[in-house]
């Protein structure tokens, strides 16, 4: 007795029958391809599709009536299945729709199947049913991945186009079959003739071979005069052959023209072959037109004369159909070959080279450097203002102007050179061929002509600049991550307004490269080593010298025991992205520190602690209600702690930074704008930012005591708006008593400085404020217990 499944799991979905099951069955019968032996095609398609959409496992499964056969498979051994379990028994259901399952397990329908709790554990399924165009499904083409996931739309094409090609040699597979009757009736001419056919799909790579296949086996029994042969898809023009067997004709070629001049051949959307008048020149000559057509494009034509129409055997057509079939099937797997190689090494949006052909291609040229005459260089472009486009206009008008600024590009190239994009608005770019001496720097300045002409998006008329950075391939052992290191910092110079345009790195410039090169690699080392420290400066109350603050400054021991000033890393943590790892850090270490000494802190009044906190860090969501919690942890007022903003980076249109400092001065904290005075927008930043203190720059106090006149009256105005806005001001850098009496004298009445205090470890910091707060003075006892003065729960 036949032993039957047992009924499937509570909550799982048995496939439905096709609307048209029997019809549907019939026709995969009709392929007479189950329980066939392994295809090499149909194995480069599976193969091909698991590498195209990075999946494990991609199957050709085709459903019968009661199981699943597997026609060709990459990444499991299945054969075989019931029908019941099978996800592709699902996909044939609707043969125009494309079946994906994101996840298994949230699926009804396959939760509980046998493959997902099983081998090969599916958790995504994307299956494309196979059918001929009729509504038939007779199977999938199908991938299968072990976690869930999804499809790119470049990724889903592919997929369709590989399912495409393995229906077409399905169909190519029936015909053979159907050919094998034909063969048996025919004479051998036309048995080598369809063999030929039946075996150019597999046996031809391209599609030139194929038809040069074509005209070497045609074989000359069959009665034509000439034949011509013309590959449209390549434009690789016409071979004319004459048959060996007959005699000359003096005037084929007139012949051939004269069909040419009167139009004889067939309108090019006909898919069929037929017989035709060859004209008034041999009116008892024939011509036979066969076109080669796909998804509605020509893609070759094969032409015969015969020299009487009565030698035709009207059965020629048959075979000439199915070869023009056949042929088709091999331009198909060749376009999508191509297709898939061109995606595989271009950007989708621009079409410019991606970064994978880019750098083989810039390999080469650093193979071929001539050290002694270089003639190649590599252009690193980043746009400016793109920022800004996509935030005023939107994403889809940023991506048109990528593409309209591509094609300027390519405009400018000639045939060796390489366009590239590599991210977002970053452009490379390899000229080849060039004096570098005469020609560079007018290729440069016709670059930036090009790219400063208006663009017009519609009714939009768009304006931006472009940062060049140029690297010379001067040396054969140059690696390209240093080559195109070298010509992005180089952009980065003109970026930065350090140079105008465009900027060549030589030799200084790649001296100084190298510096800040080692530079990172010893802060990037210090920091994983956790080699910071905070030391802190007083601030003072310049009345009577009493210690009121203190501002914790960032300290790096690198692996020679030095102590590494901010002024000196600061742009490097910048360069490795390190910044709000530090700001972290800092945070951290100075809540530590903080809590730690509680007692002296907590007796000075008013006493706050200065971070320098980076704007970037400070624009992330939810930043202030992170660092408020932690100090509430920690029994931390938030009025003891004030933050300093750099005011030449601030964004001052950020929500989620304006959101941050309301929060932080809600709770206490203090907000001050740093070195202020030095940037570009200080009045704006003053009306925009909620603050509460402003810091003088250092830089204002040069002029004092000597009489410069102009810098005395701009730090005067600047303390006049200071207090006029009811700011509280800082003066940073006094180095001498004559620079506080003057502040003093404009009304200033905090500062810090090397007259008061260098920055020092907190150790010694807690000394500096037994000795210089009479607040601390009275404490009791020198010891400190971080148990004292801690915030109330409810607070």
């Amino acid at each position: 007795m036949k032993k039957m499944n047992p009924a499937p799991p509570s909550g799982s979905v048995n496939p439905p029958l096709h609307p048209r099951e029997e019809e549907r069955i019939a026709r995969l019968l009709g392929y007479d391809i189950l329980d066939t032996g392994p295809d090499v095609i149909f194995d480069r398609l599976t193969q091909m599709a698991a590498a195209v959409t990075g999946s494990p496992i991609s199957l050709i499964s085709l459903v019968d009536r009661n199981r699943q056969w597997v026609k060709s498979r990459y990444g499991c051994d299945l054969r075989e299945s019931p029908r019941d379990d099978a996800f592709c028994a699902h996909t044939i259901l609707d043969a125009e729709k494309m079946l994906i399952v994101p996840d298994s397990l949230k699926d009804p329908r396959f939760e509980h199947n046998p493959f997902v709790s099983g081998e090969p554990h599916i958790r995504f399924y994307a299956g494309i049913p196979l059918h001929n165009g009729d509504g038939l499904p007779i199977g999938s083409f199908c991938i299968i991945d072990r976690k869930p996931r999804e499809l790119t739309a470049e990724q889903i094409a592919s997929l369709k186009d590989l399912a495409r090609i393995a229906m077409d040699y399905m169909e190519v597979h029936r015909s053979n079959r159907d050919l094998t009757r034909l063969l048996q009736r025919e004479k051998e001419v036309y048995t080598r003739l369809l063999k030929m056919s039946s075996e150019m799909a597999s046996s031809s790579h391209t599609f030139e071979g194929a038809l040069k296949s074509v005209l070497d086996h045609l074989d000359p029994n069959l009665g034509w005069l000439s034949c011509r042969m013309s590959n449209l898809l390549s434009h690789g023009g016409s071979v004319i052959r004459m048959n060996p067997l007959l005699p000359t004709d003096l005037l084929i070629d007139e012949l051939w023209r004269e069909i040419d001049e009167q139009g004889r051949r067939l309108p090019s959307d006909t898919p069929k072959t037929e017989f035709i008048s060859a004209g008034a020149m041999r009116p008892e000559y024939a011509y036979l037109f066969v076109p080669v057509r796909l998804r509605g494009r020509s893609l070759a034509t094969i032409e015969m004369i015969y020299p009487d129409h009565r030698r035709m055997d009207s059965r020629v057509r048959e075979v000439f159909d199915l070869m023009a079939v056949n042929l088709a099937v091999v331009a198909e797997r060749e376009l999508v070959n191509a297709d898939l190689q061109y995606r595989a090494h271009h950007d989708a949006l621009t079409g410019a080279v991606n970064r994978i052909l880019f750098l083989d291609e810039l390999i080469k040229a650093i193979s071929e450097a001539d050290p002694l005459h270089p003639d190649s260089v590599l252009l690193f472009l980043d746009l400016d203002g793109f920022k800004e486009v996509n935030d005023n206009f939107g994403h889809q008008t940023g991506d048109r102007l990528l593409v309209e600024v591509t094609e300027r590009l390519q405009g400018l190239c000639r045939e060796k050179d390489v366009l590239g994009r590599l991210s977002g608005d970053e452009f490379v770019l390899l000229i080849r061929d060039l004096g570098v001496s005469d020609d560079l720097e007018p290729l440069l300045k016709r670059i930036q002509r090009s790219l400063s002409q208006p663009f017009m998006l519609g009714d939009l008329e768009i304006r931006i600049g472009t940062s060049i950075g140029v690297a010379i391939l001067d040396r054969r052992d140059l690696s390209t991550p240093e080559l195109l290191r070298r010509s992005e910092e180089a952009m980065y110079l003109v970026k930065n307004g350090e140079r105008k345009g465009y900027c060549i790195a030589d030799e200084a410039i790649i001296r100084e490269f190298k510096t800040r090169l080692d530079l990172d690699h010893k802060i990037h080392e210090a920091f994983f080593q956790r080699k910071l420290m905070l030391h802190f400066q007083p601030i003072v109350d310049l009345r009577n010298g009493d210690l009121c603050s203190a501002e914790a400054l960032l300290r790096v021991l690198d692996k020679d025991g030095k102590v590494l000033n901010a002024s000196d890393f600061i742009s490097s943590l910048e360069r490795i992205r390190l910044m709000p790892d530090v700001d972290e850090w800092v945070f951290a270490e100075a809540i530590r520190l903080l809590r730690l000494h509680i007692a002296v802190f907590a007796a000075i009044p008013d006493f706050r602690i200065s971070l320098n906190i980076s704007p970037a860090i400070l624009s992330t969501h939810g930043y202030a209600s992170l660092s408020l919690s932690r100090l509430k942890s920690a029994g931390i007022s938030p009025t003891m702690l004030r933050l300093e903003i750099i005011e030449n980076h601030l964004d001052t249109t950020n929500l989620s930074l304006l959101e941050n400092i309301n929060l932080f001065r809600g709770a206490g904290v203090k907000i001050a704008i740093d070195d202020f005075g030095t940037g570009y927008s200080n009045l704006q930043h003053l009306t925009s930012i909620p603050c509460d203190t402003i810091k003088i720059d250092r830089m204002f106090l040069k002029g004092i005591p000597t009489e410069e006149i102009k810098t005395k009256e701009l730090l005067a105005a600047m303390m006049n708006l200071g207090r006029n806005l009811g700011y509280s001001i800082i003066a940073e850098g006094i180095e001498n008593q004559a620079q506080a009496d003057h502040l003093l004298s404009l009304g200033c009445y905090y500062g810090q400085g090397y007259l008061y205090g260098k920055p020092m470890p907190m150790e010694e910091f807690v000394a500096y404020a037994r000795k210089h707060s009479p607040h601390v003075l009275l404490l009791s006892a020198p010891a400190d217990s971080p148990k004292q003065h801690l915030e109330p729960a409810h607070s």
